[in-house]
């Protein structure tokens, strides 16, 4: 009997190969490639390239979403410092990516969201999962008085979201952590109530 392919390391070579690559760079034949499975085995699994793309989006987007509220739901710090520790981690990890990748969805958005529609909404819904954890904690802050009220905590929860992924523009540029950091004290000097 032959060896199974397993649908969830398929989607993680994915992830991996679009994060380093993008969308339009990468075909069927260096996914295929990447993954060791036959080109019948892909299309069992997945009806088009942009099908592939969406489910590596969903399932990194459910995974990066755990794993926020994993890091939230930990921390001992108050709100707005448990925030700030997490932007502070997500800093580092990708200064040891060299600054290289960042987040496959803000990539994907920002590549091809524009001109596909499917994609487009994918990462949207990929994007409001996060804002809703995010807002749960400001809204905590909020309640404890040291997150203002200037704002609704998903209108807050969106500013830090756009002002983040927003940095990652600035980090492949420069390649150094210079704007994130600038970025991250900013803005939490902002939302202080």
């Amino acid at each position: 009997m032959g060896y199974k392919h397993n649908i969830e390391e398929i989607l993680d070579i994915g992830y991996d190969v679009f994060r380093k690559n993008g969308y339009h760079n990468v075909g069927i034949n260096q996914i295929l490639k990447e993954s060791g499975i036959p080109k019948g085995s892909f299309y069992n699994f997945f009806k088009s390239k942009e099908d592939f793309a969406n489910k590596v989006m969903e399932r990194y987007g459910e995974t990066n979403a755990n794993s926020i509220q994993d890091f939230l739901d930990k921390s001992e710090l108050t709100p707005i410092e448990s925030l700030k520790s997490f932007y502070s981690f997500m800093i580092d990890i990708n200064e040891s990516d060299m600054f290289l990748s960042g987040c496959i969805i803000n990539n994907m958005s920002i590549e091809v969201g524009r001109i596909n529609e499917l994609m487009a909404s994918k990462a949207n819904e990929q994007f409001i999962g996060w804002l809703t954890i995010l807002a749960s904690v400001i809204s905590k802050g909020q309640e404890s008085k040291e997150i203002t009220k200037k704002y609704s905590a998903l209108e807050i929860a969106e500013y830090l979201h756009s002002g983040f992924y927003g940095t990652f523009s600035r980090m492949k540029v420069t390649r150094n952590r210079t704007y994130m950091d600038i970025w991250l004290e900013i803005t939490f000097d902002f939302i202080k109530a």
